[in-house]
């Protein structure tokens, strides 16, 4: 006897939260969807559990929303760096700082309210063009999306472009039981690792350490920044050590057929940037609309769109990363025109589009790049 068979609409591969926002956007459209992934709720990732004002509102428009006692808002990004402060608000909105755990829970109890049918610890074996294998049954379906992270196999098995990683990072995260002492994000720079700090609930802090070694852990890192161990003041911390890899990966191609990427698995910005979510629910709606128009030439177009910005920022913040002068001099540049930082950050956030940063802004903002002492 062959193995048992079902049948849907859409297939996801990966049940992260873009696998699980794709479901939802997906089922707000009528089509039967199921979702697979071998491990089971709430899953846990390395991140710095920031989310910017988009990506509230992405999550808003799918249903989801968040209790004062789950989620702590924040009003924009501060930068520190060798004796330099230079910090941003968001111009109308906020952002949330929330545990990976927290949302991605929610994410799930969303997804079972609209009616996206789980397939909780199952693993995905193979997929055909309209046939998904698992370990024992399969399931037949018109579209089949890979959600499935950055080494994504939907992405091999569908024939897809592996879009080698351009830059890669190291980031280990773990959680303080300390109350936020700021309602902004706060990102240090050290010399040769950033520390990325976050409020997570009313009493925890997030903080993450990146750099471009897998060596470098937070304990080691606190070394460099005698201010984030002050605020600490010998608190241990209340989760192990849990990594991740930070890439800046570029995908030219996300759908072939009747298969499609989402997610990490169809490019990676750079952690720093604090957009990986965030474009994961972008392309997650993207998606459905080009599922909906019976059209996945739509969703390659959108993609590209949805990433380019973050791309850039990602350039540029690798370039701080690895050249102590601009970084120096980037920060002195954007704390003597903290508009033009408010400016980029609505740029970065999706509230205006790049061309309204004018060239009288770009002009002033180079001239103090140039123009900074080392």
């Amino acid at each position: 006897m062959g193995p048992d068979v079902m049948k849907t609409d859409v297939f996801i591969v990966g049940g992260g939260p873009a696998g699980l926002a794709t479901g939802i956007a997906i089922r707000q459209r009528g089509m039967r969807v199921m979702v697979a992934d071998s491990a089971k709720p709430p899953i846990d990732k390395a991140c710095g559990e920031g989310l910017m004002p988009q990506t509230v509102a992405a999550l808003k428009g799918l249903g989801v929303t968040m209790g004062p006692s789950q989620a702590v808002p924040f009003r924009g990004i501060r930068f520190i760096g060798e004796g330099r402060v230079a910090e941003g608000a968001f111009p109308h909105d906020y952002g949330l700082g929330i545990r990976r755990t927290t949302l991605h829970q929610a994410l799930a109890d969303r997804a079972a309210e609209v009616g996206v049918e789980p397939l909780w610890g199952s693993r995905v074996k193979r997929i055909l063009e309209g046939e998904v294998w698992l370990d024992s049954y399969k399931v037949q379906a018109r579209w089949i999306i890979g959600a499935d992270g950055q080494n994504s196999r939907v992405r091999e098995w569908a024939g897809l472009d592996r879009g080698l990683p351009q830059e890669t990072r190291f980031g280990f995260r773990q959680h303080f039981r300390l109350a936020p002492w700021t309602d902004f994000v706060e990102v240090y720079w050290g010399r040769n690792c950033q520390i990325v700090v976050t409020p997570v609930t009313p009493h925890e802090v997030c903080l993450v350490v990146t750099s471009r070694s897998p060596q470098i852990r937070l304990k080691e890192a606190l070394t460099q920044f005698p201010e984030i161990s002050r605020r600490l003041d010998g608190r241990q911390a209340i989760t192990k050590d849990l990594g991740a890899i930070s890439a800046l990966r570029i995908i030219r191609k996300v759908s072939r057929g009747p298969f499609a990427l989402v997610g990490d698995a169809s490019g990676s910005v750079d952690s720093l940037t604090g957009e990986g979510l965030g474009l994961a629910f972008q392309q997650a709606t993207a998606l459905s609309e080009a599922l909906a128009s019976d059209d996945l030439a739509h969703y390659d177009a959108a993609h590209r769109r949805i990433n380019r910005p973050p791309e850039i920022m990602s350039r540029i913040l690798l370039a701080m990363e690895k050249r102590a002068w601009l970084r120096r001099r980037a920060i002195d540049a954007l704390a003597k025109e903290p508009h033009l930082f408010e400016r980029l950050l609505a740029v970065h956030a999706g509230t205006f589009s790049p061309r309204t940063l004018g060239f009288g802004n770009i002009f002033k903002l180079g001239w103090r790049l140039i123009t900074s002492p080392n």
